[in-house]
């Protein structure tokens, strides 16, 4: 398997789910400095991250529950004011496009809401770490947890 570092350098536009803010954001200790690699690459010239609506809402939810006011706060602006990664809201033709992924790998409506989004924005690869999702073949998937050191074996 190629390196983190070898197979982001051949795209430049990178569809993200939720799962890399929550881990960048929350400091997750396996996940981290996966995401920080990541994010720092996002910031280089003519590279680009797309996600969509859902990231919001997916972000926000737990930490709402928890009463974290300062959380939600935190993933809102780094969301809505980006300079690395640009966030879509869900129109017709992704939600078009999200129907037809449903239909053809029965991925759930978040999911193929965020596939959707990527895929209609030009995106060549999308940065995740449910399994699932690796049955697209219309992207590459990049699946987190197989970047782990070997002594990992975080979720």
């Amino acid at each position: 398997m190629a390196s983190l570092t070898t197979v982001l350098a051949s795209h430049t536009l990178i569809g993200l789910d939720t799962s890399p803010f929550i881990y960048l954001f929350e400091h997750h200790p396996d996940y981290f400095p996966l995401v920080e690699e990541i994010f720092l690459y996002l910031k280089s010239p003519d590279v680009e991250g797309i996600t969509s609506i859902i990231t919001l809402i997916e972000t926000c939810v737990q930490p709402r529950r928890d009463g974290q006011a300062e959380l939600v706060e935190i993933y809102e602006q780094a969301l809505l004011k980006s300079q690395q990664v640009r966030m879509y809201d869900i129109d017709l033709a992704l939600a078009r496009n999200a129907i037809q992924l449903r239909v053809q790998y029965g991925f759930r409506v978040p999911d193929a809401l965020q596939l959707s989004a990527a895929l209609e924005h030009g995106a060549t690869l999308f940065i995740t770490n449910d399994r699932r999702l690796a049955k697209i073949t219309e992207l590459q998937i990049l699946i987190l947890a197989d970047y782990l050191p070997a002594t990992g074996n975080a979720k």
